[in-house]
């Protein structure tokens, strides 16, 4: 990782977009959806992220790909590494392979198995391969704003601060919401702002209907 990093510093002319996204009807879904089941089947908001960010990666497939031979490549799967933190230190990103085609309940479950075997080191090797978009949340850390680094060969990676309560406009009255800050990470050899917005926007809308996800 440090020295996929040192070569993304080095080479990747990064840019940074950041966005606040309400999650109140996020948060009200998963409420309802949550209130009758066990906590081992619950859905997190991390997962809805996930979905939503696959699912915005499809319709902008310019953030979904590969700088190769100084071209982008686009993929034809949408293949989100997940950052995990490991209990003794480090970093590891398992790949949730085809994860725009996955139902929530679904991209939960695997999203969780991920994360659990990831920390035992029990990863199959097809697990670390082949991811065309990274995501990355530390709210669990307490952080508001995620700024990443993009591991290449890839050309974006979206971060995830923590949820928490933040003052909102809603219909010409400020109100407390709980929110997100998005942060999108792109590699401007590949990309612009103009397209970069676009994936964030995408995620928003998605996060705004989670009926849908």
């Amino acid at each position: 990782i440090a020295r996929a990093m040192e070569r993304s510093n080095r080479e990747i002319p990064h840019f940074h977009l950041t966005q606040l996204v309400d999650l109140a009807a996020l948060r009200a879904h998963l409420d309802a959806v949550n209130a009758s089941r066990p906590p081992a089947e619950r859905l997190l908001p991390a997962a809805a992220l996930l979905r939503a960010t696959a699912l915005a990666a499809r319709g902008v497939p310019e953030l979904n790909g590969f700088w190769v031979d100084d071209e982008l490549r686009p993929a034809e799967n949408v293949n989100v590494a997940v950052a995990v933190n490991l209990r003794g230190g480090g970093l590891i990103a398992p790949v949730l392979h085809d994860a725009d085609t996955m139902e929530l309940d679904e991209l939960m479950g695997r999203m969780r198995d991920l994360v659990e075997r990831a920390r035992r080191g029990s990863l199959r090797g097809s697990e670390m391969q082949g991811a065309t978009l990274t995501v990355t949340n530390l709210g669990d850390r307490g952080v508001d704003v995620v700024h990443g680094v993009i591991y290449p060969p890839q050309v974006a990676l979206v971060g995830a601060g923590r949820i928490v309560e933040r003052p909102v406009v809603v219909d010409g009255d400020v109100v407390a919401r709980p929110s997100v800050i998005l942060t999108l990470a792109a590699d401007h050899r590949a990309v612009d702002g103009q397209k970069g917005s676009r994936l964030l926007a995408r995620i928003d809308a998605h996060l705004q209907e989670p009926h849908r996800l």
